[in-house]
């Protein structure tokens, strides 16, 4: 997949969370406190989880689809500036952030949500990259 067609599939999927937000009741902004509003989403789906038993694809359906929206939301919130763009890393379908060998995996960390529940909260990723993640070769989930 070349760049172009990934920030297509990317833009896609934020269209796709935007409405999925509004559907809840939430007006997303690619906003810090949005991803406070974003936690009680995923929230709903793990709860979710038990009664409803998605398939593996559903999961990463959706999983792509709100990731995609935390992604973006970093991006917009300090992650560009420090040389973060959208990548597919090698042998993976599943886009990431990436800036040289640093590593953001925002759709991994929403699936892990899902499956897991609140110990996997969004909130922790949002802030455990803004400290330290262009100074070497890491991996934040």
């Amino acid at each position: 997949m070349d760049n172009r067609e990934l920030q297509e599939q990317i833009a896609k999927l934020n269209k796709t969370a935007l409405q999925f937000a509004n559907r809840c009741g939430k007006f997303f902004f690619y906003t810090e406190s949005s991803i406070y509003d974003l936690e009680q989403i995923l929230q709903g789906y793990h709860e979710d989880l038990r009664s409803e038993k998605p398939t593996e694809n559903q999961l990463w359906s959706m999983a792509s689809i709100w990731g995609a929206y935390l992604g973006e939301t970093m991006l917009r919130n300090g992650l560009r500036d420090k040389g973060f763009e959208w990548a597919v890393a090698d042998g993976s379908p599943i886009p990431v952030l990436r800036n040289g060998p640093a590593v953001i995996t925002p759709i991994d960390k929403v699936y892990k949500r899902f499956v897991n529940g609140r110990e996997d909260n969004v909130v922790s990723l949002l802030y455990s990259y803004a400290s330290d993640c262009t100074d070497g070769p890491i991996v934040i989930r």
